[in-house]
């Protein structure tokens, strides 16, 4: 098996029928998006008998970390926004050694953070990733929703306006754990692609730009509709929004979205119980869904650690880090994941320098409960319970006390 670049010339129609043969999408012919998705990103495939079996994509971009909103930080993000493997390639760990040399590579490049969508719990794990926040989702009807804002008309938004609406994306209104991903042929692919699309926004920049929109696809007349894209820069934008969902209502009778961040959304959805017991089985049935689907991994522990600004008193400890994605970096490779010992300060100033003091009490965890902690996903002491974590108890309480942060919301799924 060879693991290296992506040459378009002799790996898209291969990639194309990977695409294929795992059911991304119907035909080879419907893949014609894939050159545009993969433009500006970094994509590694790995070949069986000179052909590409195995293929990962990443793409720069950035994620936020805050305290407060006057304390956020963007680090600097590799999207893991796509890793394919054919029936020709399973089982030869082709998957877990290309996604780990794509992490070297972009940790070599200058990313902090890495984050992906993952198919199911356990398999990323082993190149170092933890599981991410609960993401609520939502199927409703949207006469149902609870929202009197005035709505004006939209305009309409075609695949043509992709660029626009990344635009409205890019620029949108941000909070912790939020996402963007900057290739623009990224946007174009996932805009290309849907095959029953629809969008609806507003020209409110000072330029006539796009200021907020809802884009997605609808199954059928009645719907069910989904919305895949969802931007705004103001809380008056999002319920502006809210409002022209609710007036599809009078056709369209399930919507399906992600939960927005500001929001408990079940507070704007007139007696959600009945409507899911009245519904339940139907094709428009209406219920509420909460999975952890996204994970991520710290790539550069130093950089990261010293961009982490808390209001609270220094917590200083030794920490013992285990990095697995070791185990699928060949030897030759720069960088071979982030184990070691740390001495780590968190507080106003946080730092993390080699070493250890016989004088801190010690945490022990793995990159991925390291990350999870770090980013306020579960404190510590849960994580003590369920994840590679151990500490004093003393020191669990501290981290529990000190790491408080807004629920992580990324706002843009790959």
């Amino acid at each position: 098996m060879e693991l290296g670049a992506f040459d378009s010339s002799r790996d898209l129609d291969a990639a194309k029928r990977v695409w294929k043969e795992v059911g991304w999408v119907r035909s080879i012919g419907e893949a014609g998006w894939l050159a545009d998705f993969l433009d500006g990103s970094d994509c590694m495939v790995a070949r069986v008998d000179g052909e590409a079996e195995c293929v990962v994509v990443c793409a720069n971009g950035s994620i936020r970390y805050e305290e407060f909103p006057d304390n956020a930080t963007d680090l600097s993000m590799c999207a893991v926004t796509a890793v394919t493997t054919s029936h020709v390639a399973r089982r030869l760990g082709a998957a877990r050694r290309l996604t780990a040399l794509s992490l070297a590579e972009q940790a070599q490049s200058g990313a902090e953070v890495a984050r992906l969508g993952m198919f199911d719990q356990g398999f990323y794990d082993t190149v170092g990733f933890g599981t991410g926040n609960y993401v609520n989702r939502f199927m409703f009807d949207p006469s149902q929703l609870k929202v009197t804002h005035p709505f004006r008309a939209p305009k309409r938004l075609t695949k043509d306006d992709w660029s626009l609406m990344r635009g409205a994306m890019i620029a949108r209104k941000r909070g912790h754990g939020s996402c963007v991903v900057l290739p623009e042929g990224f946007s174009k692919g996932e805009i290309q692609h849907m095959e029953s699309p629809f969008g609806l926004g507003y020209f409110d920049g000072s330029g006539g730009e796009l200021t907020h929109f809802i884009w997605g696809e609808a199954e059928a007349e009645n719907g069910p509709y989904s919305v895949e894209w969802i931007a705004y820069q103001t809380t008056d934008q999002l319920f502006e929004l809210l409002g022209l969902i609710r007036s599809l209502g009078d056709q369209v009778y399930s919507v399906h979205m992600q939960e927005p961040a500001e929001l408990q959304f079940q507070d704007l959805i007139d007696k959600p119980f009945r409507n899911e017991r009245s519904r339940r089985g139907s094709k428009f049935e209406t219920y509420q869904s909460v999975f952890a689907t996204e994970q991520l991994r710290i790539l550069n522990l130093q950089s990261c650690i010293e961009k982490t600004r808390l209001q609270i008193e220094d917590i200083r400890f030794n920490l013992v880090l285990d990095d697995p994605v070791r185990d699928f970096v060949s030897d030759d490779h720069n960088w071979q994941g982030i184990s070691g010992d740390y001495i780590v300060t968190l507080g106003e100033s946080s730092l993390a320098e080699s070493g250890n003091s016989p004088n801190l009490p010690t945490l022990s965890a793995s990159v991925g409960a390291f990350s999870r902690m770090w980013f306020g996903i579960r404190d510590a002491s849960s994580l003590a319970l369920t994840d590679t974590l151990d500490a004093p108890i003393d020191l669990l309480e501290d981290l529990d006390r000190g790491i408080r942060l807004p629920t992580a919301n990324s706002g843009w799924e790959f």
